[in-house]
């Protein structure tokens, strides 16, 4: 037997009811909806849990934390190691004083805005617009109308997946900017604090929250199996303006489409693979680099092996 086959053993042996599975299609944990196969997909209960999955695994497995899928595209040939789903109890809102609240990594951005609002939290409406978890808003520092999450984020709990310890930071000491952090790749988050502004207004925070869903309706392709901005906006520039400007406005490969709605989207019409969108990605990338001098950078997370699949 083999080590990766042994460790396969002792996982099942000491995780026996939990969520691991093995060979496990990806494409239904993505908004894009394509991608291969994890080698192993793990849910953890609790932070034991995963702590014990990682003592297991020993760095000799790659792994990714994957949080709502709202921003990963996942290759055909799929993953070689572990994918990680924060389970249930990494999902929740507590509030700590009339200033700061705590919130779970694998808590969903727009619930959180929601929640907020109705218990007269005011200022972080934002979080309406980005469709995705609280560890992956951290990591990316992700941002909508004019704001972003470090704005508000004030300490962030955290496992070390080098030594298995439990610790928490303070934001302030880590650089955050547009789509960027210096947060570790060993940092797994657990859980942030945020900072808020009390106001007992419910009917305006909500309102302002509709408002903007309403602006987010009639820009972007919310309705199609998209990933939100393909890629990221150049200093003083705007990636849709560039890709438009660039003469993309009707660029497709396969099943994959620039949409109509909003130029720095590529949307899966049905059917695409997740190659056709890497590569209509690769075009358009190429092509406002001839038209303007600028490389786009990808917003998307492109995770897995490279490769081609023999069916496409």
């Amino acid at each position: 037997m083999d080590s990766k086959n042994r460790m396969y053993k002792k996982l099942q042996s000491l995780l026996l009811n939990r969520k691991i599975f093995y060979n496990l299609n990806l494409a239904s944990y993505t908004w894009l909806k394509t991608g291969g196969k994890a080698d192993i997909f793990f849910i953890p209960e609790d932070v034991n849990d995963l702590r014990k999955f990682l003592k297991i695994i020993n760095r000799n497995l790659s792994f990714y934390i994957l949080g709502a899928g709202s921003n990963t595209l996942f290759r055909d040939l799929g993953f070689d190691g572990a994918v990680i789903k924060l389970g249930k109890k990494f999902d929740y809102i507590k509030f700590i004083s009339n200033k700061e609240f705590r919130v779970g990594a694998a808590t969903n951005c727009i619930k959180l805005a929601r929640f907020l609002a109705k218990n007269c939290a005011a200022g972080l409406e934002f979080f309406s617009g980005i469709p995705g978890s609280i560890g992956g808003a951290i990591k990316m520092n992700a941002g909508a109308y004019g704001n972003e999450t470090s704005n508000f984020l004030i300490k962030v709990k955290f496992l070390d997946s080098k030594d298995g310890s439990v610790k928490e930071i303070l934001a302030k000491d880590y650089i955050m900017k547009y789509r960027h952090t210096s947060f570790p790749d060993e940092y797994i988050f657990l859980e942030a604090t945020f900072k808020y502004i009390e106001d007992k207004n419910i009917s305006e925070n909500l309102k302002r929250i509709n408002e903007l869903i309403l602006q987010r309706e009639s820009t972007q392709p919310i309705k199609e199996k998209t990933s939100g901005s393909t890629f990221k906006n150049p200093r003083h520039k705007k990636a849709w303006e560039l890709i438009q400007d660039s003469g993309c406005k009707n660029y497709k490969l396969g099943n994959a489409h620039l949409s109509q709605i909003h130029s720095n989207f590529i949307i899966n019409r049905g059917g695409a693979t997740s190659n056709d969108i890497e590569k209509l990605g690769e075009k358009i990338i190429d092509k406002v680099q001839k038209k303007s001098g600028i490389k786009l950078l990808w917003e998307i997370k492109i995770i897995g092996r490279k490769g081609k699949c023999q069916n496409d």
